[in-house]
């Protein structure tokens, strides 16, 4: 193949860069040896390029899974365009390069997109510890939207399709392939591996970008379409008590304002059940949380949440229904190892439900309210949640439990005053 990765999986991503410049490197990597050879015969150091943007993933980064991802597929994709289409390495890249990299991502040729997400770049050979590549891997990816897939499974099936030629690279997405870069050569810039950073300039006269930035409500669920998650997720409990950890996860995103990664198990940190605990003040219930960029917070539990939600989870797991202050069991514990869940298997868990409440909808005559919300993700709830408090917690309260790190983040979120009050006087504009 002429495009052929050259980073691995991120927890192989060390060693990779450890073996690079060893005998050790062709054995283990026999296709990616041939495939930088072929560059170092045409004078372009494809092996010094890649140590540095290995260095970057590794020493650069945070181990974030997400963030990992992101910047490597951008810098990865950076590199082989340098090589491939511009014949040079991305040590020595100028403003014009970083221009026909924007056009070239902006078009991506059609045999360089994948019409299904590839999520490995190399495989094991047969009964070896040797990754060689995976033939089905392009640069691109065209992912068909959230809402296609859930009509054409749920909702119209063989309506919704996914095909490369209609790939189309959003605004934001070009923003963040800007902002991604621009990290990338930060990076470089402090390794004295380059002397400048083209891309200001480059976003600057970008003839893609467009200007401005127009209010986005927050999506959410209407009353109607969460009493039907509620009604759903309690049914379906009663009748198979497997979907008890579905009803806890769901309800407790929404009402808690929880963001998904803040009840799944990360390197540093485990959720718990004694995280959850009386305030001193004895008011009521705390959830001690640890959110974005790992700060830590505190969260107010209603009274109906311990209730109806945690009390009535936990009986079902054999436990008394609330939590001692030194019970160091998982929030969310995996069935067959009893370890806590990845944010993968809880984000299975909360697709899982939207597809019973989807089907729910339907059976009961509703397609619309199932279109609208075919694409809605896990924030969706916590977004719900907050919307729906706003009535109860004044901005400064809601900016706390959300964890936001300024009560503005929150009130251009939530409330938006400067936009609603525009579109009431608008709307009232005589003929």
């Amino acid at each position: 193949m002429k495009y052929h990765p050259i980073t691995d999986t991120i927890d192989l991503q060390a060693s990779l860069r450890d073996i690079l410049d060893t005998q050790e490197f062709k054995s283990v990597y026999p296709t990616l040896s041939e495939y930088l050879d072929s560059f170092e015969q045409q004078g372009i150091p494809a092996k010094n390029d890649l140590k540095q943007l290995l260095n970057f993933l590794v020493t650069g980064l945070s181990n974030a899974k997400g963030t990992q991802s992101r910047f490597r597929n951008e810098a990865e994709r950076f590199t082989l365009f340098c090589w491939h289409e511009r014949g040079k390495s991305v040590l020595d890249i100028k403003l014009e390069d970083i221009k026909l990299y924007i056009d070239w991502i902006w078009s991506p040729p059609k045999n360089l997109i994948s019409d299904t997400t590839i999520s490995s770049r190399f495989k094991y050979r047969s009964n070896s510890d040797i990754r060689v590549v995976n033939p089905e891997w392009r640069p691109f990816v065209h992912r068909a939207p959230k809402a296609n897939r859930k009509i054409e499974s749920f909702i119209a099936p063989g309506k919704a399709s996914s095909i490369k030629h209609a790939y189309k690279l959003s605004q934001t997405s070009l923003r963040n392939s800007y902002a991604s870069l621009n990290v990338f050569f930060k990076w470089l810039i402090d390794a004295e591996l380059v002397m400048r950073n083209y891309l200001a300039d480059a976003k600057k006269n970008c003839k893609y970008l467009t200007k401005g930035k127009i209010y986005q409500p927050p999506h959410t669920f209407d009353d109607e379409v969460w009493d039907t998650f509620i009604q759903s997720l309690t049914d379906a409990a009663n009748e198979n008590p497997k979907f008890e950890i579905h009803r806890f996860v769901v309800l407790s995103l929404k009402v808690l304002f929880l963001r998904i990664s803040e009840l799944s198990s990360r390197d540093y940190y485990t959720p718990l059940f004694n995280h959850f605990r009386p305030d001193p003040s004895n008011e009521g219930w705390v959830l001690h949380v640890v959110g974005k960029g790992k700060k830590e917070r505190v969260v107010t539990v209603p009274d109906s949440y311990i209730e109806n939600v945690l009390g009535r989870y936990r009986e079902s797991m054999g436990l008394s229904p609330l939590p001692r202050i030194d019970e160091d069991t998982p929030i969310l514990p995996s069935m067959k190892t009893g370890k806590a869940l990845k944010q993968d298997s809880v984000n299975n868990i909360v697709e899982e439900t939207f597809d019973l409440v989807i089907s729910t909808l339907m059976k009961s005559g509703k397609k619309q309210q199932a279109l609208d919300i075919a694409g809605a993700s896990s924030h969706w709830l916590r977004h719900t949640g907050a919307t729906q408090a706003l009535d109860e917690l004044n901005e400064t309260m809601l900016a706390e439990e959300l964890g936001h790190a300024s009560v503005k983040t929150t009130v251009e979120i939530y409330v938006a005053p400067a936009h609603r009050d525009r579109i009431r006087k608008g709307s009232q504009r005589k003929l």
